[in-house]
């Protein structure tokens, strides 16, 4: 137990949430606690504590207010999933540990990082080498080449959207660019030349706008900076091949650029001299002598109002610097500086306050800053990446081995938790910033970029690192790429099941992968997960036993598996006849008994015993109903549900049966089947129109005999309400729109019934009294219409008991699960940043919809009012059926394949149906021609000169005016719903035979 207690601490290396009772306990109170067991084993109560006395310890234990005492409760019942009512030390180790340890897993695996290889590479304009990337506030892409050609890049598609030409082709002489520089705040580029120039131009149309000559030495990096309060205030700085930082301090950029741009011209440019620009009041000039090397790379960070600048020389590898020094004042340093430049006197040096110089075995060659964080990156000629406090230059905090090159660009993503570093070998690392292990490496043989690496850029937005050569190669990340809308996701993959525990007011989700994730209600935050449930399969089913505390889940393996969900620990496997795919199973319980219930593709009702006395982890079904084997099911059973009311049980398949059995005796009640809303066209059991998805019993109607008690998913979309007395009759069957119904749910009280379909509509009805007393031909009244998702809905789940009102979750093919309320008001998703507070309405989303919705509305269709006016006045069009349904609309969906192995029964699923009526053209008004010309033979064409045709063609003229035009209205042969897209045929009378014309 000991060392169980100790592996507890070596654990607890990942951030943990203080409000959460199980992350305070430490090894202290392990050992405490250890002794209240042994006490309760003196007691001859086999040391195991009541929920009573647990509560006691660890409040006197944790020093916990009574407030905290509903999560000792809860935290008991987590412990006792038996609900034996006492725990022993045993128990509550294996809680814990098996808790941690799956938090511990959770969290490597959401900092798993993965490129997609290899990288796209697009060729580029430049003709020369590469020297700078940069991205612009629109995240586009901007690249500029020693010959001086500067393109911006399309982020997505990686297309050039304009190129800047290298003005000085033509020239017998041309300029040597060292560098490039964006200033976003005016629309301008830099570029640094070999002549000692800075050149600005207009980023809109090329355009020189104004340079700065007679620079004391060639400049070799530049960096520009602009206060993000203040878009005036900005900092022009650039390294040189004296190892020294110049820096332009400029108060008012707009103002200074105008009085460089009034300067003499050369060459057709306004040429201000780096002495005049130095003397100017609205600039400050200066020049520090800073390194014994060339300036390598440098960087204005405004938290530390410092200038970050590197070398290759071991002495001033890395140094930290004032912009202006602290014994500054202006018009002094403005004289010196004009001095200087008038002398050709070397620049001075920062006095020691004013700067923190780092010495660095081999110098650096590039560094990164991070201020949530406050450290600092920094890698060189020793393939070590080295970590620096940034007020300590003794000695790195960490190195960072495994690069077998020199490091060549490092980035600190601080919303990512990451630090990317490059090696010259074009090797990409990605490190925790945290506990600086490294989560992923990708060498050249994975990204396949070939060519010698000139500049790297990390696009944060993208996710995207965008690499250099003779080329442009773009090496994007894989994980939780969004499209543009942004949706927030709740799992990686499809959802196939939610379920919600009112005990621990707790969502639990699962997906195609294998994950099931525990999400806390309250504030939709993601509070547990444990991967692979069923290996690889994925999970097709969940329940909750009676009691609340134990989670049992069916995959596509065939197995059931029972879980204490809280901590991931696979309490028992459920072993049924054949491994066929399990599609539903529900949790009974009969005279007191429990039992679980499940049914899939193998066509049979399998019951296993729920007890919790068992020593087995296997645990094997009961023997079939006999019923059951000799007149149950011919096809696959789609789904299963209970009425504890009156013992009964009822399933569904593939084919479109329902049939009531007895849970007492495992007799067949009843027998159901739908008829096809058109006797001339039966259900086509191969396209899957017969299959029933879902059945739900309404228990609160109790045992009446005169009101429908079962609602069943299909066939065919249509939602029926079933009596299944005598021999069983629909009360009710209604379409919800022309996409049908996929799933449904019904509330606790069975006052509400909501509908979803492969568009991701949802529906809620009210059911209260629907169908109590007889029949009913109209659907029940609508409460609430609105589109949750853009994809299949899979599952539903009301929520009660929290406040006054109902909520409810969908869950879909997007990989989202969203809460909603009874009105349909978006609340939020599971897996968003922000928090929601579910007794606290200013909190929810609404009247936000989520992004996804919002940009898969189709545009509205502009319609010419003429041909408008048509449509309102055909008969046809009036004559058809008035559609209140917002939803009804055709989005045009086409079903997108789902990843891993599908039901037959959406495989087979039919795609959108066609709408009953005429189309928008067929209400247009056409006209017969009574008179044409006469038709013409063509010329014979035999041994005569090919230009002899010209003479045999004669040109008539036939005037509009001898032509009577008559009405007419083309004959529409419409088709079923279900039937192929709907023909019509217009013909056309001409005299010579018939045009025919047909619309699919």
């Amino acid at each position: 137990m000991v060392h169980c207690s100790l592996r507890l601490v070596q654990l607890v290396h990942f951030r943990l949430d203080p409000g959460r009772i199980e992350d305070r306990i430490n090894l202290d109170h392990m050992q405490m606690l250890k002794k209240h067991f042994d006490a309760a084993a003196a007691d001859g109560v086999e040391g195991r504590l009541s929920m009573e006395l647990f509560i006691v310890v660890m409040s006197q234990l944790l020093n916990l207010p009574d407030e905290m005492q509903p999560q000792l409760k809860a935290l008991f019942m987590k412990i006792d999933s038996g609900s034996h009512g006492h725990i022993a030390w045993d128990a509550f180790c294996t809680y814990m540990q098996l808790e941690l340890t799956e938090k511990e897993d959770s969290y490597s695996r959401a900092r798993e990082v993965c490129f997609e290889t290899p990288a796209v590479t697009k060729t580029t304009p430049h003709r020369d080498t590469l020297h700078r990337v940069c991205v612009l506030p629109d995240h586009s892409y901007v690249t500029a080449s020693q010959d001086g050609v500067v393109a911006f890049w399309n982020p997505a598609t990686l297309q050039v959207k304009r190129t800047r030409p290298n003005p000085d082709a033509n020239k017998p002489k041309q300029k040597w660019i060292t560098d490039f520089a964006m200033m976003t705040n005016i629309n301008r580029f830099i570029l640094s030349t070999g002549d000692r120039e800075l050149q600005f131009f207009e980023a809109s149309t090329f355009e020189p706008y104004c340079q700065i000559s007679g620079l004391e030495s060639v400049p070799l990096k530049m960096s520009f900076w602009h206060n993000p309060r203040n878009t005036e205030e900005s900092i022009l700085m650039y390294g040189d091949n004296q190892g020294c930082v110049n820096v332009l301090v400029i108060p008012n950029t707009t103002l200074a650029f105008r009085k460089w741009k009034q300067e003499a011209k050369v060459d057709g440019v306004p040429t201000a001299n780096i002495e005049k620009v130095a003397s100017m009041a609205d600039v400050r000039y200066a020049c520090w002598e800073v390194h014994r090397d060339w300036v390598v790379d440098l960087k204005y960070e405004d938290h530390l109002r410092s200038i970050i600048s590197c070398s290759n020389d071991p002495s001033t590898g890395i140094v930290i610097g004032n912009v202006v020094g602290s014994t500054n004042v202006e018009s002094a340093l403005r004289e010196n500086a004009m001095k200087r430049c008038a002398q050709g006197s070397s620049a001075r040096k920062r006095l020691s306050a004013d700067q923190t110089v780092f010495y660095v075995y081999k110098g650096v060659k590039t560094f990164a800053y991070s201020e949530s964080y406050n450290i600092l990156v920094t890698g060189g000629m020793d393939r070590l990446v080295r970590i620096w406090n940034p007020y300590v230059n003794t000695k790195p905090t960490a190195l960072l081995r495994g690069h077998n090159g020199p490091i060549f660009y490092l980035y600190i993503c601080d919303r990512e938790q990451r630090i990317y570093s490059i090696s010259t070998d074009k090797t990409v690392k990605v490190w925790d910033a945290q506990d600086h292990s490294q989560l992923c490496s990708v060498g050249m043989k994975s990204h396949v970029i070939q060519g010698e690496m000139t500049a790297v850029l990390y696009n944060e937005f993208t996710k995207a690192i965008a690499i250099t050569t003779d080329c442009l190669s773009v090496l994007n990340l894989r994980e939780h790429r969004h499209s543009h809308t942004e949706a927030t996701q709740t799992h990686r993959d499809a959802i196939h099941c939610i379920r919600y525990n009112p005990h621990f007011k707790q969502i639990v989700t699962a997906c195609n992968s294998s994950m099931i994730k525990v999400w806390d209600i309250e504030s939709g935050q993601h509070v547990f997960e444990y991967n692979n449930a069923h290996g690889t399969s994925a999970v097709t089913s969940m329940i909750f036993d009676s009691s609340g505390r134990r989670l049992v889940t069916g995959g596509r393996d065939g197995l059931l598996r029972i879980w204490n969900y809280n901590n991931g620990q696979c309490l028992r496997t459920l072993r049924k006849g054949s491994n066929e795919e399990v599609t539903c199973v529900i949790h009974v319980t009969v005279s007191k008994n429990k039992y679980i219930v499940c049914v899939g593709w193998d066509r049979r009702i399998n019951v296993f015993t729920d007890t919790t006395d068992s020593i087995h982890h296997e645990q094997h079904a009961l023997p079939h109903w006999v019923d059951d084997e000799r007149r149950g099911h011919t096809e696959d059973i789609l789904a299963v549900t209970a009425n504890s009311a009156t013992n009964h049980l009822a399933t569904s398949s593939y084919d479109g049966e329902i049939i009531i059995w007895s849970l007492v005796s495992g007799h067949i009640f009843c027998r159901l089947k739908a008829p096809a809303p058109d006797p001339k066209k039966p259900f086509d059991p191969m396209e899957g129109d017969a299959a029933v998805n879902t059945l739900l019993f309404l228990s609160a109607r109790g045992t009446t005999r005169r009101a429908a008690t079962l609602v069943a998913c299909g066939p065919a979309g249509y939602i029926h309400f079933w009596n299944i007395y005598k021999g069983g009759k629909v009360m009710s069957n209604f379409l919800p729109n022309n996409e049908g119904a996929n799933v449904l749910a019904v509330n606790s009280h069975n006052t509400v019934l909501a509908s979803g379909d492969v568009a991701g509509n949802v529906k809620l009805y009210n059911i209260s009294g629907y169908c109590t007393e007889g029949t009913e031909r109209a659907p029940p009244p609508v409460l609430s219409q609105f589109r949750a998702h853009t994809s299949t809905i899979k599952c539903f789940e009301f929520v009660s008991g929290l406040t006054q009102n109902e909520f409810l979750l969908s869950g879909s093919d997007d990989c989202s699960v969203r809460l909603w309320t009874g009105k349909g008001h978006y609340i939020g998703t599971l897996g968003q940043t922000t928090r929601w507070d579910i007794e606290d309405p200013e909190t929810y989303a609404h009247p936000r919809v989520p992004r996804d919705v919002l940009a898969a509305i189709p545009e509205p269709i502009d319609i010419p009012e003429k041909v408008r006016q048509s449509i309102d006045s055909s008969p046809e069009q009036n004559n058809k059926n008035n559609k209140n349904d917002l939803h009804d609309v055709d989005l045009d969906m086409e079903y997108q394949e789902q990843e891993g192995t599908r039901l037959r029964h959406v495989k087979h699923k039919p795609g959108p149906k066609t709408h009953e009526g005429p189309a928008v053209y067929h209400s247009l008004p056409c006209f017969e021609l009574t008179d044409v010309p006469p038709s013409r033979q063509a010329p014979v064409i035999g041994s005569l000169d090919p230009l002899s045709i010209l003479d045999a063609v004669e040109i008539e003229s036939v005037a509009s005016e001898d032509l009577s035009l008559k009405p007419f209205t083309p004959k529409l042969s419409v088709k079923s719903r279900r039937s192929s897209p709907m023909t019509t045929k217009m013909k056309i009378a001409n005299g010579a035979g018939a045009i025919k014309t047909s619309y699919k």
